[in-house]
């Protein structure tokens, strides 16, 4: 499984953002990794308000992979991609969906880096 995380990242110039991570399911991100590939003062787990702005509604849990739709940049850790298929939820925290691992690649575009 793969899990969609939408966060704020802040700039030393207080510039602020957006982004989705995706991470398998079971892991988590490592904070100093994501902070530094940003060159970040500051990264947070954007709120269940920010997610449903962002994505038009979807709650936080049910976010797809697929931050493109939403605007926002795609950072996929290469662990995601080592299975032939990813599952991940589909708008709904009930519903999940399984897509070739590569198909994903394709149609999303994701910058691969190490997050955990």
């Amino acid at each position: 499984g793969a899990k969609a995380l939408i966060l704020k990242v802040e700039s030393p110039q207080k510039k602020q953002k957006f982004v989705m991570l995706v991470i398998p399911g079971d892991a988590r991100f490592d904070n100093n990794k994501v902070k530094s590939l940003f060159n970040a003062k500051s990264i947070r787990f954007a709120t269940e308000g920010e997610v449903a702005d962002v994505t038009q509604g979807v709650q936080i849990g049910g976010v797809p992979p697929f931050g493109n739709l939403f605007g926002l940049e795609v950072f996929a850790d290469p662990s995601v991609f080592e299975n032939e298929k990813i599952v991940f939820n589909a708008g709904d925290r009930r519903v999940s969906v399984a897509v070739k691992s590569q198909d994903y690649k394709k149609v999303v575009g994701p910058k691969i880096v190490d997050l955990v």
